[in-house]
């Protein structure tokens, strides 16, 4: 089952340029780990004066290139096919 489906359906329901509080409510990470992921260049993002702004589509392909598929384990309990 695939539990990303409805955060990537939530995303394409926002605006183009997110702040840190849409991300919060999408991402269910608080405001403050947020912030702290642009100071310390975690995150893609892009300030304009003293606001910070976050691209949907850049914060998207950051996610997928987190993701990662478990492994199939083969030993004791495991199923071969």
């Amino acid at each position: 089952m695939d539990h990303s489906a409805p955060m990537l359906a939530s995303f394409e329901a926002l605006p183009d340029m997110l702040t840190a509080k849409d991300l919060e409510a999408v991402l269910q990470i608080d405001r403050k780990t947020i912030y702290a992921y642009v100071q310390r260049g975690l995150i893609p993002y892009m300030r304009i004066e003293s606001n910070v702004r976050f691209s949907k589509h850049q914060v998207m392909r950051w996610l997928e290139e987190r993701s990662f598929q478990p492994r199939l384990v083969h030993g004791k309990g495991a199923k071969r096919q």
